[in-house]
């Protein structure tokens, strides 16, 4: 039996609306067909660590663990588009990849694991998710390079809607 839990939750970089209008344009370079869907400018992100659904004493513990994260802010440059057969989405990402935000990974992993949380095993790829239920692998298109400062993370709470999912920002973090 599947129990319910209060909220279901992630950590994620989340550009400001400026960066957000240009990775949505960015995206649209990217060609697709039905059933593919773009995903609305005002969801794009970056996730961290994906948590899924938790109680709210694990999400208190979530909170403050990530409090507890440091490091410096760095920049990201947006440059490549790919996509996951699998999981069938489209996405823009970075061909390279900053320590900063590996380390900022890691070591919120690291501290979410106090929290009964346990992270992913498979090598962690920092992508912009801008396509979902791509059908066909898309013919990479030129866009321009974006650059993104990024000096925090977040806390987000994600839910359904009959207009599809919906984010909202319940915690910033900041970085040094």
């Amino acid at each position: 039996m599947r129990v319910n839990k209060d909220m279901r939750v992630f950590f994620a970089l989340w550009p400001d609306s400026e960066l957000r209008q240009s990775l949505s344009h960015a995206g649209m370079t990217i060609p697709i067909r039905r059933p593919a869907r773009r995903v609305p400018d005002y969801n794009l992100h970056l996730t961290l660590h994906f948590i899924g659904n938790v109680y709210l004493d694990q999400l208190n513990c979530l909170r403050q663990q990530a409090r507890q994260v440091t490091g410096p802010g760095f920049d990201l440059v947006i440059d490549i588009q790919g996509c996951f057969r699998r999981a069938q989405v489209a996405w823009l990402g970075c061909s390279e990849l900053p320590a900063a935000l590996l380390q900022l990974h890691r070591q919120l992993g690291l501290r979410l694991r106090q929290c009964d949380y346990r992270p992913e095993s498979r090598v962690y790829n920092p992508h912009v998710t801008v396509a979902r239920k791509i059908g066909a692998v898309p013919k990479p298109a030129e866009f321009s390079a974006l650059s993104w400062r990024v000096n925090n993370f977040v806390l987000i709470e994600s839910w359904a809607t009959d207009n599809g999912v919906k984010y909202q920002v319940i915690d910033t973090y900041p970085l040094a």
